[in-house]
């Protein structure tokens, strides 16, 4: 059991006794739980040093040491009297037409040391920060608990930053920003007194599912919000668990709490799928925690993507993790049940013996010297002997209530019935470039209720897109936060992406503003689905999740409704389509785009006519596993290379209709040639070559066929 695991024990044991204690109080009456609610510290000595003395005591300290005087400080109690008595937030939510009555007590300001007429608003890490609330049986806020406080703070200050520069972190600028917000503070003191909730004048160290993110141990911040209400810094984990600067505020929140009449843990609460509603609007939280100094936690691979070789074989590639010995994988026929298949010691391997034209679907789990990871998120591919040219994508990270990582099942079978087969990635390995949108011509992009906890769409992904539809490719796009995110509450260069390339407006956050309540759509006339008498998705009945809030749309710069919401007042679009030349493109390209997630569509036939429409709509270019899935001697093809990315060493697969004089060159991202690995006769059929890069750089390069039946141009990755 590491550090934290023990030190989590026994904070549930002291929690044990707390329950016993905070029960009885339920006995005498709600003004005797109010005044049990303070911070369980000794009472502060007459010899204990002022905030100003101890700003000098750490002011050229290490971090280490600095972190440690600031523990020792508040552990003896060493801090102001307004911050002992704690403040209750109280909340009524109802979840599933069950109303929960809930009341937690938070510290009324941020940690500090020192006395009332002198303190110091002591920024720290999240590490420091969490061995507090773990010795005190506290936890911190989450971004919603936080927007909650803000409400209910009768103290509102505004926000005063300081010019970004290298000395954010130091103890002088966090001690000038300390006295900056201590005048603030001042002005309201007649009528607000040390002790009355404040907020707006700090970011919040906060508890997401970020914390364990693509990048592990962040910390992660929000808040410092205006005096509108509006934050000026939205849930941010861009640094790593040793950063704190002057913004940042830790705001302590009592872990125990009594949810009508029952004493809970808040982070027992959070890690619940249904109940973390209550203090969490990112859904559930699988660790509501940071890790502490030394410990560790092995994530799950999240970089992932899955390649067809040929007919029984398929390739996955892995982002390197130098923290991993080796990758279990599990396969399944059914997206459901999965069986072991074998241990790769390299993070891009291929799994052979796979069943031709059918798909399988995987997922991964990494292990360590010591640790083994939970389960990745499911992808799948169908083994063709052909290149794919369909990639779906898994974009849906948000850890919601419903959300179980596998919806390619429903987008993949929908696929493969209606004879299309296709490759995958998450779209973590879009963002890394494993992968190349336009190495493909169909794209299928799962969002399902992703929204601004996670975003939709980055900017690294939005310029992606923006590419593989100017080069003419076809997207295909669900979700039901969509428009929400990039539109209504998006930057400008979000609206830009969203009216220009998804062709569409944000119109309402759902039909008529009402939530949980419209889940039919019906096909305009002329659109890619008319003739289907009615689409309708899924209210949490009927497999899959309940769609609250399906984006109500607006087709803008040259695109059409392609569904409506039925039965409401006026006509509100569910999806739209759009073929054409997109804004500074070369060849024309597709989108269709769904307010509502695909894999929420019943019955499975419907969805399958769905997909059917998409993938007329998309053209024919992309390959059938009903006509082309056997390889003839009147093929011409180059794959994929594998490994790809690759270092030193990676292999080139090509097919010759005829026998002829073949050239096979490697180019730069400049488009200089580097090499030519073939330049002679070779004879019908599959050939395959090598190529040693080890007097080359890292970085993009492209690898051209040339015969006389046709030339062809791939892209691979060197990483060294």
């Amino acid at each position: 059991m590491n550090s934290y695991s023990k030190l989590r024990a026994i904070s549930k044991n002291i929690f044990n006794l707390q329950k016993l204690v905070f029960l009885s109080l339920l006995l005498l009456g709600t003004s005797e739980i109010l005044l049990a609610q303070t911070l369980p510290l000794p009472a502060r000595s007459a010899q204990a040093i002022s905030g100003s003395e101890f700003k000098n005591q750490i002011e050229n300290l290490s971090l280490e040491n600095r972190e440690a005087e600031i523990y020792n400080q508040i552990i003896a109690g060493n801090v102001p009297d307004f911050l002992r008595e704690l403040v209750p937030i109280s909340i009524s939510k109802t979840i599933n037409d069950s109303v929960y009555n809930v009341t937690y007590f938070v510290t009324p300001d941020y940690m500090a040391v020192g006395s009332d007429s002198n303190y110091f608003l002591m920024p720290m890490t999240p590490i420091l920060a969490q061995k507090l609330a773990d010795s005190l049986s506290f936890t911190l806020p989450t971004k919603q608990m936080v927007d909650q406080i803000w409400s209910e703070a009768t103290a509102k200050l505004s926000p005063s930053p300081i010019a970004a520069s290298s000395e954010m972190t130091t103890i002088p600028v966090m001690w000038d920003h300390n006295i900056t917000v201590k005048a603030q503070r001042a002005e309201q003191l007649s009528e607000e007194p040390l002790g009355a909730l404040v907020a707006g004048h700090k970011k919040d160290v906060i508890i997401s599912n970020r914390i364990y993110g693509n990048s592990s141990n962040r910390v992660v911040i929000y808040g410092w919000h205006y005096l509108s209400g509006t934050p000026i810094q939205p849930v941010y984990a861009g640094h790593g668990e040793t950063y704190a600067d002057y913004s940042h505020g830790i705001r302590l929140v009592r872990d125990s709490v009594v949810i009508n009449n029952q004493s809970l843990l808040i982070t027992e609460v959070l890690t619940d799928v249904e109940m973390a509603s209550l203090f969490s609007d990112e859904g559930s939280i699988r660790k509501p925690y940071y890790p502490l100094a030394g410990d560790s936690e092995l994530p799950p691979p999240k970089n992932i993507s899955v390649i067809s070789s040929d007919s029984t074989t398929a390739q996955v590639i892995i982002k390197e993790n130098p923290e991993v010995n080796s990758y279990r994988v599990f396969l399944s026929l059914n997206g459901v049940f999965f069986s072991e298949f074998e241990t790769f010691t390299t993070n891009s391997f291929e799994i052979s013996g796979l069943e031709p034209n059918t798909v399988t679907y995987l997922k991964i789990q990494a292990i360590s010297e010591t640790e083994e990871s939970d389960y990745s998120e499911v992808l799948a591919v169908v083994p063709n002997q052909l290149q794919n040219n369909i990639l779906v994508i898994n974009g849906f990270d948000r850890n919601t209530s419903g959300n179980t990582f596998d919806f390619i099942k429903e987008h993949g079978q929908a696929l493969h019935d209606n004879e299309y087969s296709f490759d995958a990635a998450s779209n973590d390995a879009i963002i890394d470039d494993q992968l190349s949108l336009e190495d493909y011509d169909i794209v299928l992009w799962i969002l399902g209720t992703e929204s601004t906890a996670d975003e939709t769409f980055n900017d690294t992904e939005q310029t992606k897109v923006k590419s593989f539809l100017q080069n003419g490719g076809s997207l295909f796009v669900s979700g039901a936060e969509i428009a929400w995110d990039l539109d209504n509450r998006g930057s400008t260069n979000d609206k830009a992406f969203f009216h220009n390339y998804l062709k569409a407006k944000y119109q309402l956050d759902a039909p008529n503003n009402q939530t949980a309540t419209f889940y039919t759509t019906e096909p305009t006339a002329g659109s890619i689905f008319d003739g289907i008498s009615s689409i309708t998705f899924d209210n949490g009945t009927n497999g899959s999740y309940n769609v609250q809030y399906p984006d109500v749309l607006t087709p803008t710069n040259d695109s059409d409704a392609s569904l409506i919401y039925s039965s409401v007042s006026s006509q509100q679009v569910a999806a739209i389509q759009f073929k054409g030349m997109f804004d500074d493109g070369n060849i024309p390209g597709k989108v269709v785009y769904l307010g509502f997630p695909f894999e929420t569509i019943y019955p499975d036939s419907v969805r399958k006519e769905v997909m059917n429409r998409i993938m007329s709509f998309m053209g024919s270019e992309a390959t059938s596993i009903s006509d082309e899935s056997i390889v003839t001697v009147d093929e011409f093809s180059l794959k994929q290379n594998y490994p790809n990315p690759f270092n030193p060493t990676t292999n080139i697969n090509y097919t010759l209709a005829n026998s002829s004089h073949v050239t096979l060159s490697i180019y730069n991202s400049t488009g200089q040639k580097v090499t030519t690995l073939i330049n002679s006769l070779k004879s019908k059929g599959s050939h395959s070559v090598t190529w040693n890069a080890t007097q080359f750089a890292s970085g993009m390069y492209f690898y051209r066929l040339n015969t006389p039946d046709g030339s062809t141009t791939r892209k691979m990755i060197l990483i060294k």
